[in-house]
């Protein structure tokens, strides 16, 4: 059977057999190790990641270990996941995206739930740009569930989001449903409750629809939110990308002293 080194055209390194007996899930241990291949320059911008079952060989790790490891660097951004066309190297090293823990994530979104009020913008099936759809496993110009809604407090908007749900979830949604209920909940009843949520966080500006949404000029800063959620099973769910109002919105962080030194 060939090497990964023979079928990326890279040096040959000997297998990196993953531990089961250390603390730390093989998982994350597998993200590790190909995190590092792509940071130290083994594989760069535009290169044909392994295969999952080389890398299965390799590491000495199941599938859905290996699936996991991966949905980890394409969440950094590290990597692009296209059906057909395996795994695209899409950077060189991490770029320090900050990722939200999954609990304090859901207890902050139900706590959201009951101090704000939802507006319900409008509820279609639309193409998701193709980021999205990369993010979602989905093939490109499928349509997919896009849900635009509005988070009020005190009768102000602080938040424009726009999501995105696969059509094969979203078509067990009740009618409506977004109008009313929260789409993780709509996710949950409809049997596709997530697991595990990944977080990226940065500055942007305002264009003419979010302005508009959050009372804004165009051009003026708003904090971007993406997550995208998953299932048990590691099957994307749901995509969502939130525009605050800087000044209507806070984010903390509790960071470890360890972690904490610029």
């Amino acid at each position: 059977m060939s090497s990964i080194a023979s079928q990326n055209g890279k040096a040959n390194q000997s297998d990196q057999k993953l531990d089961a007996a250390l603390p730390v899930p093989l998982y994350h241990q597998a993200y590790t190790v190909m995190r590092s291949w792509i940071a130290s320059g083994e594989f760069v911008h535009g290169d044909q990641f392994p295969t999952e079952t080389a890398l299965c060989e390799k590491l000495g790790v199941s599938r859905i270990t290996i699936k996991r490891a991966l949905s980890e660097l394409a969440a950094e951004g590290l990597i692009a996941r296209h059906r057909g066309r395996g795994t695209i190297v899409k950077a060189q090293k991490s770029k320090g995206i900050m990722r939200a823990d999954f609990g304090e994530m859901m207890k902050n979104l139900h706590d959201v739930e009951n101090t704000t009020d939802v507006e319900l913008l409008s509820e279609e099936e639309a193409v998701p740009p193709s980021k999205v759809a990369d993010d979602l496993d989905l093939e490109p110009d499928v349509p997919a569930l896009q849900i635009l809604r509005r988070r009020l407090v005190d009768g102000e908007p602080y938040v424009y989001s726009v999501s995105y749900i696969p059509t094969k979830v979203a078509e067990r949604f009740p009618d409506r449903g977004a109008e009313k209920t929260s789409l993780l909940q709509l996710l949950t009843n409809a049997g596709f409750p997530p697991l595990e949520a990944y977080q990226r966080m940065n500055a942007a500006s305002a264009d003419e629809i979010v302005a508009a949404n959050l009372g804004l000029e165009p051009g003026q800063p708003v904090l971007r939110a993406v997550r995208v959620f998953k299932t048990a099973e590691l099957l994307p769910v749901q995509h969502t990308t939130m525009y605050f109002r800087p000044d209507r919105y806070e984010y903390t962080l509790v960071l470890p002293a360890s972690e904490a030194n610029d």
